[in-house]
C-alpha cells in the first residue's frame, strides 16, 4: 500500500505535472503487473516507475532499454535466467529460448503486428493480405538476444525483499 501512497502523492502534488502525467502515459504502453495483483514491494516499483520519470521527456528507444533491464520486465516476461538452445543442449534438455518477451516487445511495446501505411491503415499484399512487420524467425532470432540475463548479487543493508536486491 505504501508504494500507492508515494505514487499519488507525487502524482497529484509534484511541482513537475506535464513529466508526471508524461510518465504516467508511457507506463501505460509498457505495463507491468504484480502476480495475483498486489505486491507488497515498494523499491523495485518505484524504481521501475522512474524509468518513466526519468525519460519523459527523452526518447522512446531509451524508455525500451531501460525498461528491458529492470528485474521486475525480466521476470513478468519471463526472460530472467533464459538460457540459449546450446546451454539447454549442454545439460542434455533440447529447449529453445523464451520467445514471451522478444514477440511482446515487436507486437506489442513497438512495430505492432502489421504494416502500416503513413494513414494508419494496414499493407496489404497483391491479394489482399496484410502485410506483417515479423515473422517466426524474426521471433525466434531476437529470443537469442534475450538469453543469459540473471539477478546481481549487490550486498547492502536495507533490502526489502529476504535479501535480494531487485534494484541495483
Amino acid at each position: 500500500e505504501q508504494k500507492y501512497n508515494a505514487w499519488f502523492h507525487i502524482a497529484l502534488r509534484a511541482k513537475d505535472q506535464l513529466r508526471q502525467r508524461v510518465a504516467w502515459a508511457l507506463y501505460q504502453i509498457v505495463p507491468i503487473g504484480a502476480p495475483g495483483g498486489f505486491d507488497p514491494r515498494t523499491e523495485q516499483w518505484m524504481a521501475y516507475y522512474d524509468v518513466y520519470v526519468r525519460n519523459a521527456f527523452g526518447n522512446y528507444r531509451d524508455v525500451l532499454k531501460e525498461v528491458s533491464y529492470t528485474s521486475l520486465m525480466a521476470h513478468w516476461l519471463s526472460f530472467l535466467d533464459n538460457a540459449s538452445i546450446q546451454h539447454a543442449l549442454d545439460g542434455g534438455d533440447e529447449i529453445y529460448p523464451d520467445e514471451n518477451y522478444a514477440r511482446e516487445i515487436m507486437q506489442l511495446f513497438s512495430i505492432g503486428l502489421f504494416k502500416l501505411n503513413p494513414d494508419g491503415t494496414r499493407q496489404t499484399d497483391l491479394d489482399g493480405n496484410f502485410l506483417y512487420t515479423y515473422d517466426s524467425d524474426d521471433i525466434m532470432s531476437y529470443a537469442r538476444a534475450w538469453t543469459g540475463l540473471t539477478m546481481q548479487e549487490y550486498k547492502r543493508g536495507n533490502l526489502e525483499d529476504e535479501g535480494t536486491d531487485r534494484v541495483d
